[in-house]
């Protein structure tokens, strides 16, 4: 279809709500009843391969290591989510088939038994070449989640995983626990934790290998504000725009009568 053709035909631009920060704008021609889809700012229609080579302090190759982009924690364990993954060969290498998506990306690598791990950043610029990951003993990082303003854990709660020097984060651990524990290999990660009625909380810290285990006790994350006016008056409003209603109205105006809050907001 020429772009002649193309700009004939009426357009009608769709703003679709992000989907883990990728905003997605729709193009749609009712006449031809089709729809034309491209993602803002960022293109995943390229993919790329990439050969990744897993071996051992002594140089020597690692056999059945897993490689992957996300990780999360399942019943105790490491398990890879992510398409994006391959196991190593007799000679320590695997291929990942990758999008491109125009930055760095940490591949997480463990041993079958996950007690060594490594971190390699790839990216397109690394089309085609071999990168080598060098495994170095792993560290359990476990915490607990609480909010003393609630006197309670939260629900639900989720941490996620940043390794120093990259955007993306590569692992999380969630569920109705209120804690977390992760395999990860000795070295520098953020890890932010957040979880339902509760603010998020982002710390760094640096896992030695000298050290097995590296424990945060009990992270106190801070109530959200409608979280603390659970169970209590609602708060005076202030109408900055009104419609069907005076601008001196007061919540108190209502009373007895039902009233529906809609509150708006995006992630």
């Amino acid at each position: 279809m020429s772009n002649q053709n193309l700009s004939r035909t009426p357009l009608v631009r769709l703003t679709v709500t992000p989907l883990q920060g990728l905003g997605t704008i729709c193009a749609v021609k009712f006449s031809l009843a089709f729809v034309l889809c491209f993602t803002a700012g960022q293109v995943f229609a390229d993919s790329y391969s990439v050969t990744i080579k897993v071996v051992e302090g002594d140089h020597q190759p690692v056999v059945g290591a897993e490689a992957s982009l996300f990780w999360q924690v399942k019943s105790g364990a490491m398990e890879s989510v992510s398409n994006e993954s391959g196991r190593t060969d007799a000679n320590g290498k695997t291929v990942l088939r990758m999008d491109d998506r125009n930055e760095i990306r940490p591949v997480l690598v463990f041993s079958a038994d996950r007690k060594l791990g490594g971190v390699v950043g790839v990216s397109k610029t690394n089309e085609g070449k071999e990168l080598t990951v060098t495994l170095r003993p792993t560290v359990r990082a476990r915490g607990k989640l609480v909010s003393t303003e609630l006197n309670s854990k939260p629900e639900w709660a989720n941490t996620m995983v940043t390794p120093d020097g990259f955007r993306s984060r590569f692992a999380q651990d969630m569920g109705n626990s209120a804690e977390f524990s992760f395999i990860l290999p000795a070295g520098k990660y953020s890890f932010h934790s957040y979880g339902s009625d509760v603010e998020g909380k982002t710390q760094t810290v640096t896992l030695a290998a000298e050290s097995p285990e590296h424990d945060f006790g009990t992270i106190d994350l801070n109530a959200t504000a409608i979280a603390k006016l659970k169970g209590k008056p609602a708060p005076a409003w202030e109408i900055t725009a009104a419609r069907g209603v005076k601008p001196t109205a007061k919540l108190s105006d209502y009373k007895g009568k039902w009233v529906f809050l809609e509150f708006w907001g995006f992630w």
